[in-house]
């Protein structure tokens, strides 16, 4: 039985291997950007874990939430409200950074929604994907298919709402979006080392690396949200637990004095 599996894995792995090469046949672009072949990091290093951590423990005061509403809603509408924004900006500004990294346009208005493409098919994609010859053509063709798109609920917001989030998270946690930039350079760094050609194959690496970073502060923000009734009442959140640190010394030394008056 255990060899029939090995059989059936090493198979599948083949399979895979054959598909994925097949894919970077073609995988030189027929232009370039100097940028890109001499590329250099932009921001200094930080440390993602802690910086992510930051994020987490962020506090949203009762005038950021109601920068973020615009002063409409309150309570757990507003916090629905504003976890749903916060991802959005997420994807944004994640894409923003790999946009810019690739110096190409994004490929629909509304992108960041995760709504679909115009005449979005999937027939016959590999075909189209080794015939792109610049890295705007290949974009268009991978980003939906590749990044994991979702549908955020943009019904929700207007522009300027996803606009004014993204501001209010480069003021108040810059670390999203040098996270997504410092994720995105490690990639091509990486790539110089090894003194690869910039092709399809980097591309397709950047885009999943974006989509892996997006889910690292998806989590932090599921933090951050976790946390808000006590950062928004952080007296009264700090006596509650100053009063169970003393509840369980208390519990405690009664425990200690039986022990003791026993022996």
């Amino acid at each position: 039985m255990w060899r029939t599996l090995i059989i059936f894995l090493l198979l599948a792995i083949h399979i895979y291997a054959r598909r994925t090469s097949s894919l970077f046949e073609n995988d030189e672009f027929t232009v370039v950007p100097d940028s890109l072949k001499n590329f250099n990091r932009s921001s200094p290093h930080i440390d993602v874990n802690k910086e992510l951590k930051r994020i987490e423990s962020t506090c949203l005061s009762i005038q950021d939430i109601n920068y973020l509403t615009g002063g409409t809603i309150a309570g757990s509408i507003a916090q629905q409200f504003n976890e749903k924004l916060f991802r959005i900006c997420l994807n944004t500004i994640g894409f923003e950074e790999l946009t810019a990294m690739l110096e190409v346009r994004p490929p629909d208005s509304r992108w960041y929604c995760g709504q679909p493409f115009e005449d979005w098919c999937y027939c016959g994609w590999e075909e189209k994907e080794a015939a792109a010859k610049t890295i705007q053509e290949y974009f268009d063709l991978t980003a939906q298919r590749n990044i994991g798109f979702e549908n955020y609920d943009c019904e929700w917001f207007f522009e300027e709402q996803v606009r004014r989030g993204i501001a209010f998270l480069d003021e108040k946690m810059p670390g999203v979006r040098h996270i997504y930039r410092q994720k995105l350079e490690e990639v091509l760094l990486l790539r110089q080392d090894a003194e690869e050609v910039f092709g399809k194959r980097t591309v397709y690496y950047l885009m999943d690396t974006k989509q892996s970073t997006s889910r690292l502060l998806r989590e932090a923000m599921d933090g951050l949200f976790s946390n808000q009734k006590c950062c928004q009442d952080k007296d009264d959140c700090e006596e509650k637990e100053r009063m169970e640190m003393q509840k369980n010394k208390t519990w405690n030394n009664l425990l200690g004095f039986l022990i003791t008056s026993r022996k």
